[in-house]
Protein backbone atom coordinates (compact mmCIF):
# COMPACT_ATOMS: atom_id res chain seq x y z
CA UNK A 1 0.00 0.00 0.00
CA UNK A 2 3.42 2.58 0.33
CA UNK A 3 4.02 2.03 -2.69
CA UNK A 4 1.10 2.81 -4.25
CA UNK A 5 0.97 5.91 -1.92
CA UNK A 6 3.81 6.67 -3.34
CA UNK A 7 3.33 6.13 -6.89
CA UNK A 8 -0.19 8.64 -6.60
CA UNK A 9 2.07 11.11 -4.67
CA UNK A 10 4.28 11.43 -7.62
CA UNK A 11 1.97 11.65 -9.86
CA UNK A 12 -0.05 14.65 -7.94
CA UNK A 13 3.02 16.69 -7.67
CA UNK A 14 2.29 17.60 -11.55
CA UNK A 15 0.57 21.06 -10.25
CA UNK A 16 1.52 23.35 -7.54
CA UNK A 17 -2.18 22.82 -5.22
CA UNK A 18 -1.66 19.28 -5.73
CA UNK A 19 1.95 18.90 -4.78
CA UNK A 20 0.78 20.58 -1.29
CA UNK A 21 -2.01 18.33 -0.86
CA UNK A 22 0.20 15.17 -1.53
CA UNK A 23 3.27 16.51 0.51
CA UNK A 24 0.66 17.49 3.15
CA UNK A 25 -1.60 13.90 3.73
CA UNK A 26 1.01 11.21 1.48
CA UNK A 27 4.34 11.71 3.24
CA UNK A 28 2.43 11.38 6.59
CA UNK A 29 0.59 8.75 5.85
CA UNK A 30 3.38 6.61 4.80
CA UNK A 31 5.44 7.62 7.75
CA UNK A 32 2.67 6.75 10.19
CA UNK A 33 2.04 3.58 8.58
CA UNK A 34 5.68 2.29 8.67
CA UNK A 35 6.98 3.85 12.01
CA UNK A 36 3.16 2.15 13.38
CA UNK A 37 4.30 -1.37 12.58
CA UNK A 38 7.46 -0.56 14.46
CA UNK A 39 6.88 0.78 17.39
CA UNK A 40 5.20 -0.96 20.53
CA UNK A 41 1.40 -2.02 20.53
CA UNK A 42 -0.23 0.50 22.65
CA UNK A 43 1.61 3.59 21.23
CA UNK A 44 1.73 2.40 17.49
CA UNK A 45 -2.10 1.53 17.41
CA UNK A 46 -2.44 5.55 17.91
CA UNK A 47 -0.06 6.68 15.31
CA UNK A 48 -0.98 3.52 12.67
CA UNK A 49 -5.05 4.91 13.37
CA UNK A 50 -3.41 8.79 12.93
CA UNK A 51 -1.96 7.08 9.22
CA UNK A 52 -5.32 5.57 8.66
CA UNK A 53 -6.95 8.92 8.88
CA UNK A 54 -3.91 10.22 6.99
CA UNK A 55 -4.42 7.69 4.39
CA UNK A 56 -8.35 7.74 3.77
CA UNK A 57 -8.30 11.89 3.56
CA UNK A 58 -5.41 11.34 1.09
CA UNK A 59 -7.02 8.36 -1.24
CA UNK A 60 -10.63 10.52 -0.91
CA UNK A 61 -8.50 14.22 -1.56
CA UNK A 62 -6.98 12.08 -4.45
CA UNK A 63 -9.99 10.69 -6.26
CA UNK A 64 -11.67 14.71 -6.28
CA UNK A 65 -8.85 15.78 -7.34
CA UNK A 66 -8.23 13.60 -10.08
CA UNK A 67 -12.09 14.20 -11.04
CA UNK A 68 -11.86 17.64 -11.34
CA UNK A 69 -8.59 18.07 -13.52
CA UNK A 70 -9.90 15.99 -15.49
CA UNK A 71 -13.24 18.05 -15.55
CA UNK A 72 -11.33 21.08 -16.21
CA UNK A 73 -8.56 19.64 -19.30
CA UNK A 74 -8.73 21.39 -22.09
CA UNK A 75 -8.76 17.89 -24.00
CA UNK A 76 -10.36 14.43 -23.31
CA UNK A 77 -8.89 11.20 -24.16
CA UNK A 78 -8.43 7.95 -23.51
CA UNK A 79 -6.57 8.73 -20.89
CA UNK A 80 -9.11 10.61 -19.26
CA UNK A 81 -11.27 7.24 -19.06
CA UNK A 82 -8.24 5.57 -17.26
CA UNK A 83 -7.75 8.81 -14.62
CA UNK A 84 -12.10 8.24 -13.92
CA UNK A 85 -11.20 4.84 -13.03
CA UNK A 86 -8.37 5.52 -10.89
CA UNK A 87 -10.47 7.67 -9.37
CA UNK A 88 -13.18 5.10 -8.53
CA UNK A 89 -9.99 3.04 -7.57
CA UNK A 90 -9.09 5.50 -4.75
CA UNK A 91 -12.58 5.73 -3.56
CA UNK A 92 -12.86 1.83 -2.77
CA UNK A 93 -9.66 1.73 -1.09
CA UNK A 94 -10.13 5.05 0.96
CA UNK A 95 -13.62 3.36 1.78
CA UNK A 96 -11.78 -0.01 3.10
CA UNK A 97 -9.27 2.20 5.43
CA UNK A 98 -12.62 3.59 7.05
CA UNK A 99 -14.36 0.41 7.37
CA UNK A 100 -10.40 -1.15 9.08
CA UNK A 101 -10.27 2.16 11.06
CA UNK A 102 -13.72 1.02 12.59
CA UNK A 103 -13.20 -2.13 12.99
CA UNK A 104 -9.35 -1.62 14.89
CA UNK A 105 -11.34 0.57 17.35
CA UNK A 106 -15.01 -1.53 17.23
CA UNK A 107 -13.88 -5.14 17.19
CA UNK A 108 -16.88 -6.97 15.66
CA UNK A 109 -18.45 -4.23 13.61
CA UNK A 110 -18.53 -6.63 10.46
CA UNK A 111 -18.87 -10.14 10.31
CA UNK A 112 -18.13 -12.17 7.98
CA UNK A 113 -18.48 -15.76 6.01
CA UNK A 114 -16.41 -18.50 7.81
CA UNK A 115 -14.50 -19.07 4.21
CA UNK A 116 -13.31 -15.24 4.46
CA UNK A 117 -12.19 -15.88 7.99
CA UNK A 118 -10.52 -19.04 8.15
CA UNK A 119 -7.80 -17.08 5.28
CA UNK A 120 -7.24 -14.14 8.20
CA UNK A 121 -4.13 -15.09 10.29
CA UNK A 122 -4.60 -12.66 13.13
CA UNK A 123 -7.89 -10.92 13.25
CA UNK A 124 -11.55 -11.93 12.14
CA UNK A 125 -11.52 -9.55 9.97
CA UNK A 126 -8.26 -8.58 8.17
CA UNK A 127 -7.49 -5.90 5.88
CA UNK A 128 -7.91 -7.57 2.29
CA UNK A 129 -11.40 -8.82 4.11
CA UNK A 130 -12.33 -5.29 3.97
CA UNK A 131 -10.74 -4.03 1.01
CA UNK A 132 -12.79 -6.56 -1.09
CA UNK A 133 -16.01 -5.74 1.02
CA UNK A 134 -15.57 -2.07 -0.15
CA UNK A 135 -15.22 -2.97 -3.67
CA UNK A 136 -17.88 -5.54 -3.27
CA UNK A 137 -19.65 -2.11 -1.93
CA UNK A 138 -18.98 0.34 -4.05
CA UNK A 139 -19.81 -1.65 -7.46
CA UNK A 140 -23.21 -2.45 -5.17
CA UNK A 141 -22.59 -6.19 -5.92
CA UNK A 142 -23.40 -7.38 -2.51
CA UNK A 143 -22.65 -10.74 -2.08
CA UNK A 144 -23.40 -11.03 1.31
CA UNK A 145 -20.60 -12.81 2.84
CA UNK A 146 -19.30 -9.63 4.64
CA UNK A 147 -22.09 -7.96 6.50
CA UNK A 148 -21.93 -4.55 8.66
CA UNK A 149 -23.43 -4.95 12.01
CA UNK A 150 -22.80 -2.03 13.78
CA UNK A 151 -24.91 0.88 13.23
CA UNK A 152 -22.23 3.35 11.59
CA UNK A 153 -21.10 0.51 9.80
CA UNK A 154 -24.37 -0.46 7.82
CA UNK A 155 -24.58 3.56 7.36
CA UNK A 156 -21.13 3.85 5.53
CA UNK A 157 -21.81 0.94 3.32
CA UNK A 158 -25.04 2.44 2.22
CA UNK A 159 -22.97 5.97 1.55
CA UNK A 160 -20.39 3.98 0.15
CA UNK A 161 -23.06 1.91 -2.35
CA UNK A 162 -24.71 5.87 -3.51
CA UNK A 163 -21.35 6.90 -4.15
CA UNK A 164 -20.37 4.37 -6.58
CA UNK A 165 -23.23 4.45 -8.41
CA UNK A 166 -23.42 8.55 -8.62
CA UNK A 167 -19.72 8.20 -9.60
CA UNK A 168 -20.21 5.92 -12.52
CA UNK A 169 -23.55 7.66 -13.13
CA UNK A 170 -22.34 11.32 -13.30
CA UNK A 171 -18.47 11.23 -13.47
CA UNK A 172 -17.86 8.11 -16.29
CA UNK A 173 -20.89 8.78 -18.12
CA UNK A 174 -20.09 12.51 -17.94
CA UNK A 175 -16.57 12.14 -19.31
CA UNK A 176 -17.57 9.75 -22.16
CA UNK A 177 -20.45 12.29 -22.87
CA UNK A 178 -17.80 15.12 -22.74
CA UNK A 179 -15.43 13.00 -25.72
CA UNK A 180 -18.19 12.28 -27.61
CA UNK A 181 -19.00 16.01 -28.10
CA UNK A 182 -15.55 16.69 -28.80
CA UNK A 183 -14.73 14.71 -30.76
CA UNK A 184 -18.20 15.48 -33.02
CA UNK A 185 -17.45 18.60 -33.34
CA UNK A 186 -16.02 19.50 -37.00
CA UNK A 187 -13.03 20.94 -36.91
CA UNK A 188 -12.15 24.92 -36.66
CA UNK A 189 -11.48 26.68 -39.68
CA UNK A 190 -8.88 29.75 -39.07
CA UNK A 191 -10.45 31.25 -42.14
CA UNK A 192 -13.99 30.88 -41.27
CA UNK A 193 -13.62 32.84 -38.29
CA UNK A 194 -15.57 36.14 -38.00
CA UNK A 195 -12.91 39.26 -36.16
Amino acid sequence: MSLLLLAAILSLCVERRQRGFAILLGVPTILFSLVGHTLPEGIGRWVLFVGHLCEAAFLFGAAALIVRSLFNADSLSFDSIFGAVCGYLFLGLGWAVLYLMIEQFQPGSFEASRSLIASAEHSPISSDVLSYYSFVTLTTVGYGDVTPLSPTTRTLAWIEAMTGQFYLAVVVAGLVSLIIMKNSRPPRNPAQQID
